[in-house]
């Protein structure tokens, strides 16, 4: 008794149907951009005299509970008022050291910042005749390349003193290890925009030129000093000093 041939399938449609299939699947799906922050850390500061601990006026302190409830200085505010309190906290003394829960303003004459880099230059001058160690040459160069920093920035700021927040100034975020990421992720937008904002308004002040703009063109053109002596002025002016720490479990 023969037996019976089982038909052939015809699978030469096969691999159309399993490409229609991905560019449908290509097309209607959705994907959720990853959001971060570039963060420019800073070189450590190798001074090897004690600092001063940090006052509690010139912290200013966010933190995310378990229940995604923000709180600023202890106090609970609606996420969207982040943005004024940072902007409160820069503008506080901005014009007057009267609001003593804030950081200071220190206003430098020009005389002070020359006076003091020809004196960090004679000191780094004697550390190296002395043959001193290695970190108080690098922590002495380091404050001298900050006083010349402040003098090439007053230069552009215009006028004879500069004004600068508090050395201490920062903001501190503190999450819950269960806090969800939408949060942390809407806590470094508002803190974001209110930088921005301040030096939005001190860029068109100074330059006539949003501060957007002169970001623009320092991407676009990365060997243009005028662009980056500007931005570095705004930074001295309102620095993002923003420490984050390692959510609780």
């Amino acid at each position: 008794m023969s037996k019976r041939s089982i038909p052939e399938i015809n699978a030469g449609s096969m691999a159309d149907i399993a490409f229609l299939l991905l560019i449908f699947f290509l097309v209607t799906t959705t994907m959720d951009r990853d959001q971060a922050y570039i963060r420019y850390i800073p070189k450590p500061i190798l001074d090897p005299r004690p600092q001063p601990p940090v006052e509690e006026r010139n912290l200013l302190a966010i933190k995310a509970n378990s229940n995604n409830q923000i709180l600023i200085r202890n106090e609970i505010v609606d996420m969207e008022n982040i943005s004024e309190k940072v902007l409160r906290f820069y503008q506080a003394n901005e014009k007057k050291n009267e609001a003593f829960e804030f950081p200071f303003y220190s206003r430098t004459p020009k005389s002070v910042i020359t006076d003091n880099i020809k004196r960090v230059e004679k000191q780094l001058k004697e550390l190296e005749e002395q043959d001193a160690a290695e970190e108080f040459i690098v922590a002495k160069e380091q404050e001298l390349d900050g006083w010349i920093g402040k003098r090439d920035a007053l230069a552009l700021y215009g006028g004879d003193v500069l004004p600068e927040i508090s050395f201490q100034a920062s903001i501190r975020i503190e999450v819950s290890n269960t806090t969800q990421y939408e949060v942390f992720v809407k806590i470094q937008s508002e803190i974001e925009e209110a930088i921005s904002i301040l030096r939005d308004k001190e860029a068109k002040r100074l330059f006539n030129t949003p501060y957007a703009v002169l970001k623009r063109k320092n991407s676009l053109d990365a060997t243009g000093m005028d662009e980056i002596e500007k931005l570095d002025l705004l930074d001295v002016l309102y620095p993002a000093r923003i420490i984050e720490v390692t959510p609780k479990r």
